[in-house]
């Protein structure tokens, strides 16, 4: 009795270990990305899933040309725009939006869709695109085994691109800001047409056109006049040194930097201080 009895026991117990579940922890096969990026006043958020390569055929493989890619892995890509934004020359509001693509061997068709919740591209309508527009792969030697999607060659006027890379295979996506537009309007507006006599108004323009390498000697023309309207803004008077300064023009730069110099001293600044008497005694010896 007490044999059979153990008999079972042994028997139960290798049961149960036989059924006891083993779980490995692995990486995900397509692992979940997200970035921001600031463009001028406003964000860009993309949100994507990364498949790898893994030794595969991509473009033409595993992504078939010519056919909806969700452009990713996973959930659907998307990307959010907390400003309003230009993207393939098409102004897109603020809001968050579904981002697939129709791979082709010499063109993409870029979708913009507003239904950011399905799985992929299951679901997909077309009705609810918002922008279609077309973008040429590239070819380069350099592989990537992660499905990439960045935001680079940024400008200071809010320009730059979204590519996508994968495999030997880029795609670069226009895309830029109103902003600059709007900027320069109303600049064009208040001070070219209008001709409005205000300093702080005068000020902001020239650096502007300074920040964002326009016309400097328009540039400079307005940072004087603010200059001239209010004698006691140091930074006026500084942004004026420094515009003059790029165009090289070394006599008036010195001029101007002498009084910002003045200014601030008198302010105690002791680190424009120290920056104007260097930039003013380099200068001196290009004369």
């Amino acid at each position: 009795m007490k044999l059979l009895l153990i008999i079972i026991l042994v028997g139960f117990s290798t049961s149960l270990f036989s059924q006891e579940k083993v779980s490995f922890l692995t990486p995900p096969p397509s692992p979940e990305a997200s970035f921001t990026q600031q463009l001028v006043n406003g964000e860009i958020t993309v949100t994507y899933s990364r498949p790898l390569a893994r030794g595969r055929k991509i473009f033409g493989g595993l992504v078939p040309f010519d056919s909806l890619w969700r452009t990713g892995a996973s959930g659907a890509t998307t990307i959010k725009f907390t400003e309003e934004i230009i993207l393939g020359n098409k102004l897109l509001s603020i809001g968050k939006y579904a981002l697939f693509t129709i791979p082709g061997e010499k063109e993409w068709m870029i979708i913009i869709n507003t239904d950011t919740t399905l799985h992929g591209a299951f679901g997909y309508d077309s009705k609810k695109d918002v922008h279609r527009f077309v973008a040429q792969p590239v070819k380069t030697d350099k592989f990537q085994e992660a499905f990439t999607i960045d935001l680079i060659e940024i400008t200071q006027t809010g320009d730059g691109f979204v590519k996508l890379s994968w495999e030997n295979t880029i795609v670069k996506l226009p895309i830029k800001s109103p902003v600059d537009e709007k900027v320069m309007a109303e600049i064009k507006t208040r001070l070219i047409i209008g001709k409005e006599q205000n300093a702080e108004l005068f000020y902001q323009a020239a650096n502007y056109y300074y920040a964002t390498g326009r016309d400097l000697k328009q540039a400079a023309v307005w940072a004087d006049e603010a200059g001239k309207a209010d004698k006691e803004n140091f930074n006026y008077a500084n942004l004026l040194q420094k515009i003059l300064a790029d165009k090289k023009d070394y006599k008036a730069a010195i001029a101007a930097a002498e009084k910002a110099l003045v200014l601030a001293e008198k302010n105690k600044m002791s680190n424009a201080i120290t920056s104007l008497k260097k930039r003013i005694a380099e200068w001196k010896t290009k004369l």
